[in-house]
């Protein structure tokens, strides 16, 4: 019996100047962290307000509690975690080919079974139950650096 997953996908339009917004980040390894990627600080969202006001439309009784980017080069994954503690997580894919690993959630219960894969595709945002376990297998992909905003969202109190 396949797992049920709660996720949704939409479209939000990259920036224009996603190139530029990249380049003024700071970015660091955090080796303590799931992603072993290029990480930008936990709370970033002022550049990227139209995400952010497209969040508040679809979810207007949750509000971002984190927002971040991360960009993969060769080599680079994402061990498997969860975001407990946070209702919602998404990922929003700013650059990659759908030759890029996706992103993949294993089935638990039915560990024989293979992960629920999403590929990335530019534009698309991805929002899934916090308490989901994921994972990104290592980027094999010469063709672009993986690049996505993450983030995780609780519910408004009020």
């Amino acid at each position: 019996m396949k797992q049920t997953l709660r996720i949704e996908t939409f479209y939000v339009q990259p920036p224009v100047n996603t190139d530029e917004i990249l380049e003024i980040l700071d970015w660091h390894r955090r080796s303590e962290a799931p992603v072993q990627a290029n990480l930008t600080d936990w709370n970033i969202s002022e550049y990227f307000p139209d995400l952010c006001k497209q969040l508040n439309v679809l979810y207007p009784t949750y509000q971002i509690e984190d927002l971040w980017v991360a960009s993969y080069g060769l080599g680079d994954y994402t061990e498997s975690h969860d975001h407990r503690g946070f209702d919602w997580s998404f990922v929003w894919y700013l650059d990659a080919s759908i030759h890029c690993p996706p992103l993949c959630f294993p089935d638990l219960k039915h560990p024989w079974l293979p992960p629920h894969v999403i590929y990335p595709q530019v534009g698309n945002l991805h929002v899934f139950d916090g308490g989901l376990v994921h994972y990104v297998p290592p980027h094999t992909c010469n063709y672009l650096d993986r690049i996505v905003v993450s983030g995780n969202l609780i519910h408004n109190e009020g």
